[in-house]
């Protein structure tokens, strides 16, 4: 009989669900709407339905533990949900114990694109010795970006670090869907991408918007500003690894040898802009199933507090 980690990835569009074992073999894998989750109870919701998973699937004795990835903030004991804008019904939520409490297993929570760099990390087998700085920044509906130094994911005092999406930008005044003004996320995400179709090509559709609007002067910017908090960041901390995802950079004809010329430019010279190894992550649905398992397989394995051992078994 197998022994699974439960991988559970809930985005603003989709809730994905599946059962991983410590090898990264996914089976079980569901995807259904997350809209059920952005309302009153959504904590109760979810737990009935991963235990009615767990009862269809018959799972009851095979699951190690629960590992669930949120748009959010996330405290550092990998529990309580700080901020998550993008799904409201679990704003400032125990997850993490409402969860082990419903289901008798023991939950962890983090954010979502911590999930999804480690299962990059994984994929592309970069980092053996646990001695690299790897950087992964997914642009979706926002800006997700996560930091990986020397074997684990940087967390931070609070847990909250590698919120690149809400460092202030120079002279912008926006409100930003976490209650700030002027965040990179309100110029650098999806969101701010649709706005442009809506306002500037009405009659494009966002999916063809980089077919027929590449060469426009709105999206030349969009793309130059797409890349400073990416620069930013690959400036600060000098990474060997830079991984670039997300739905906006998969998206068709999206400008990609332009926006990393730009990362490029506007990176500190000569160095590290003249030596940046950037890697394209795969697009795939079950990404942070997977990358959920093999971080919580890694907090199992280190017998202590999250992350403060969990060295990537790469």
């Amino acid at each position: 009989m197998d022994n699974y980690i439960l991988g559970i990835d809930i985005g603003g569009t989709n809730l994905r669900m599946g059962t991983v074992t410590e090898d990264g073999v996914l089976s079980n894998f569901v995807r259904r709407s997350s809209a059920h989750l952005a309302g009153d109870n959504a904590g109760e919701i979810l737990a009935k339905e991963v235990n009615t998973y767990i009862t269809r699937h018959d799972l009851k004795d095979q699951i190690l533990a629960i590992g669930i990835g949120v748009p959010a903030t996330v405290s550092k004991d990998k529990s309580y949900i700080y901020s998550t804008p993008n799904l409201p019904g679990l704003e400032n939520m125990d997850l993490g114990r409402l969860m082990t409490k419903a289901t008798g297993i023991k939950t962890y929570v983090d954010r979502d694109v911590n999930y999804l760099l480690m299962n990059d990390i994984k994929t592309f087998k970069l980092d053996p010795e646990h001695n690299k700085t790897i950087l992964g920044i997914y642009i979706g509906t926002g800006l997700g970006n996560a930091v990986y130094i020397n074997g684990a994911l940087h967390l931070g005092k609070n847990g909250v670090a590698g919120e690149l999406g809400h460092i202030p930008m120079y002279q912008i005044d926006e409100l930003c869907n976490c209650g700030n003004r002027g965040c990179a996320e309100v110029l650098c995400s999806g969101l701010r991408l649709e706005k442009l179709a809506k306002e500037k090509f009405p009659d494009c559709t966002i999916s063809n918007i980089f077919v027929e609007h590449g060469d426009s002067y709105v999206i030349k910017e969009y793309i130059n500003t797409l890349s400073l908090p990416a620069a930013t960041e690959i400036t600060l901390l000098d990474p060997e690894y830079v991984i670039i995802g997300g739905g906006v950079t998969t998206m068709k004809n999206f400008p990609m040898d332009d926006f990393l010329n730009a990362i490029r430019e506007h990176t500190r010279h000569p160095l590290p802009a003249n030596d940046i190894s950037f890697l394209m992550s795969e697009d795939f649905q079950t990404n942070g199933v997977i990358g959920g398992a093999y971080t919580t397989f890694e907090i199992l394995k280190s017998n202590s507090k999250p992350y403060n051992s969990c060295k990537a078994a790469l």
